[in-house]
């Protein structure tokens, strides 16, 4: 796969694992699947094809010294964002560093913060999906149900292409409630949207001057000063400037030349606590734990321990995370709140220091 990038989203905010993960030390930065950070674990996937020096991060610029300091990238390639502006400036700010660096160069855009069991499955996913790229199509990856998930999008399969592993696109739909969900899974016609994408750099560029025209334009002056003193200053005045918008939203519900690869790896978006469930052994009561922890006819929790002791006798189905100043208890049904939760708290200036 001649001239291949990987750009590596890792900005977000991570904040259905709170309190493990905190505004400097967010998801991404935290080993929640293994003893490896998840970006870590992102990058190593990567290198299983792509050379290190050709695998870039993009994230805000709080975060730039903390991933800088894992080492597993050279400084230079740890992109940095003024300040969240979405994806689809993300990855226009990514793409023309990229051209930059090479103009016949095609990205391959991971979030940081997935769990994809198999290195060799993912590659062979992505040299399928890379001859279609080549051919000047945006390509998205989707995930084959196998549960009906209210927490996705989806998206409905168009005409197959080749081998009912490659597909246009019919829709993308939204995040469903579990009637729909449940319809989606049993027609065998959606895939989960895993938003990973996989496009010439030239093709998505091509595609934010077709659907975002303004952003284009902030993007091309930007451009000019890549590699220049100027350079600071002319992305602040980019993310000042440009429009603030999904790559969803800005391109890929637009385009008329998306094809979807059906996914040949193991994946999960570990998107909150209960997605432990899913990436962990359970022990004999259903219970997954991590650090210091004694349970108590207690079943089917998620009890994680940074520091000290979890101790739990008689309850069942709960979520329970100490950190050195803070601990959570809720409702597994209940992980979704947490970002209320937090909102609350961010509205409490006694409180704002936990956030």
């Amino acid at each position: 796969m001649e001239n291949l990038f990987g750009i590596i989203l890792a900005g977000g905010k991570g904040e259905r694992f709170w309190p493990m993960s905190r505004g400097n030390r967010p998801k991404q930065l935290l080993p929640i699947i293994s003893d490896k950070t998840m970006l870590e674990e992102t990058v190593e996937r990567l290198e299983g094809f792509i050379d290190n020096e050709r695998i870039f991060t993009v994230s805000t610029e709080h975060l730039h010294k903390p991933i800088a300091e894992l080492n597993v990238l050279e400084e230079d390639n740890v992109l940095t964002e003024p300040f969240g502006r979405n994806t689809a400036l993300a990855i226009g700010y990514s793409a023309v560093k990229m051209r930059h660096i090479n103009e016949n160069s095609t990205m391959l855009v991971c979030p940081a913060d997935h769990e994809i069991a198999s290195i060799a499955d993912f590659k062979k996913t992505v040299e399928l999906g890379y001859k279609y790229a080549q051919q000047d199509n945006l390509v998205t990856f989707g995930i084959t149900p196998t549960r009906p998930e209210i927490g996705y999008g989806y998206i409905e399969l168009g005409k197959p292409l080749e081998d009912e592993k490659v597909y246009e696109i019919e829709a993308f739909k939204e995040k469903p409630n579990l009637k729909v969900a449940s319809a989606y899974l049993k027609s065998g016609n959606t895939l989960w949207n895993s938003g990973i994408f996989l496009w010439k750099t030239s093709a998505i560029l091509s595609a934010i001057e077709n659907y975002i025209p303004d952003m284009y334009e902030s993007l091309q002056k930007f451009s000019e000063h890549i590699g220049k003193d100027t350079e600071q200053e002319a992305l602040k005045k980019l993310y000042d400037e440009a429009p603030a918008t999904s790559i969803d939203f800005g391109v890929m519900e637009r385009a008329d030349n998306i094809v979807i690869v059906r996914a040949q790896f193991k994946w999960d978006d570990v998107g909150n606590w209960n997605a432990l469930e899913r990436t962990r052994e359970a022990d004999d009561e259903g219970n997954v734990v991590h650090g210091n922890v004694i349970t108590m006819d207690s079943e089917n929790n998620v009890i994680y321990s940074e520091d000290g002791l979890i101790a739990t006798v008689g309850v069942n189905d709960v979520v329970v995370v100490r950190t050195k100043d803070v601990t959570l208890v809720c409702n597994k049904r209940d992980t979704g709140q947490i970002k209320a939760l937090l909102k609350q708290i961010n509205d409490s200036d006694k409180l704002k220091e936990y956030l």
